[in-house]
Order: C-alpha cells, then structure tokens, then sequence
C-alpha cells in the first residue's frame, strides 16, 4: 500500500484479513467495543496457553466443547450475514481497504474482530479518500475511549502477528539446523577418522 500516514497516523498500524462491510447500525460505543475486545483477547489468549498446562478437569472440557458446538452453530446460521474478508490495515486513527469494497460515500463500517464470531464493531468514518487502488478513512468518533480502545486492540494483534513471525523464523532456523547437522553427519562418513 502507497504511504497512507494521514489516514493510519503515526502510532502502529498492522496488515491483516477481516470481514468488512457498510453498515446502517449504531456506532458501537467505546465501553462494549472494549469488552468486546477484551472478551476476544481473553479467550485467543486462554486458547493458546493452555497447550502447556496441565489437563483441565473433564467437566470443564466437557463444557468448553459445548460451547465450542454452541458457536459453531451460531457462526453456520449467521454464515451468509457474515462479508467476505479483504486485506486491510487497520490504526487506533483509521483504515485502507481495496477500492470498491464499500462504497465511497460509506459512513459506517462494521468490522468483524475475529473468524469466530458474527458479532461487529460498527465504526463510523470520516469521508473516504481514494489512492490508486485503495481507499483510506479516520474514525470519526467524538467518544476518545473508542480510540483508546482500537489502539489497544491493534497493538495485540501487532504483538500477536510479531509473536508468528518469530516463531516461524525459530522454526525454521531450527530446521536450517537439522538439515545442516543431517548434512555434516551424512558427509563425514565418507571422511577417515583422524
């Protein structure tokens, strides 16, 4: 994307895929856009650090499977509500997306803050400005809280996506590694001993 640092502004902004659509709602407020947030956080975060704990009893696993049923079925109803998702970057100041998405005049913009769940955050928008093939928003809102709450909310997925990278990059050093001393071992045979 061209340089948009007076849409996204100076603080982080990341690149990521979500649903995004124009929306006639209500603005989310910044109390349920926090809780909303923080809610998401909470269960990505419990999801992924329990793989190193202990076992959790077998009526509480019992009980996250049902939900975990329960949400599926939520999603697979609402399925078809759900837009498609677009690559975006997204700021605690704003948003570009791809020309076309939404339409130009769009004031409102409901945004989905996970995969798994059809519930938006709808945000209202100052006028659009168009570059090339993608346009490019602030938030509009008079509650500063909201802007608290999307810049929080975009330094966890920063960190979340920084925390991939790495671990990536680790998995592949490691198997750099294995492939090397796979290579040297295999090499050496050839080679008398001294």
């Amino acid at each position: 994307m061209a340089n948009w640092q007076d849409v996204l502004g100076d603080g982080l902004a990341v690149t990521l895929e979500l649903p995004v659509a124009a929306s006639e709602r209500l603005p989310t407020s910044g109390d349920v856009a926090a809780r909303l947030l923080d809610a998401i956080a909470a269960l990505e975060a419990d999801s992924s650090s329990r793989s190193n704990e202990e076992l959790p009893p077998p009526e509480l696993t019992r009980l996250e499977l049902k939900l975990d049923l329960l949400m599926d079925l939520v999603m697979t109803l609402l399925a078809d509500q759900v837009p498609r998702c677009v690559e975006i970057k997204l700021s605690g100041e704003g948003i570009v997306i791809p020309a076309g998405v939404l339409p130009i005049e769009c004031t409102r913009l409901a945004i989905y803050p996970c995969h798994w769940l059809a519930q938006p955050l709808i945000l209202e928008l100052n006028p659009f400005i168009q570059r090339d093939q993608h346009c490019g928003a602030t938030w509009y809102s008079p509650d500063y809280g909201l802007r608290e709450v999307l810049q929080r909310w975009v330094f966890r997925l920063h960190r979340r996506d920084v925390a991939r990278r790495r671990l990536q990059s680790d998995l592949q050093d490691s198997d750099l590694i294995r492939a090397t001393a796979s290579t040297f071992a295999s090499t050496s045979k050839n080679f008398p001993p001294l």
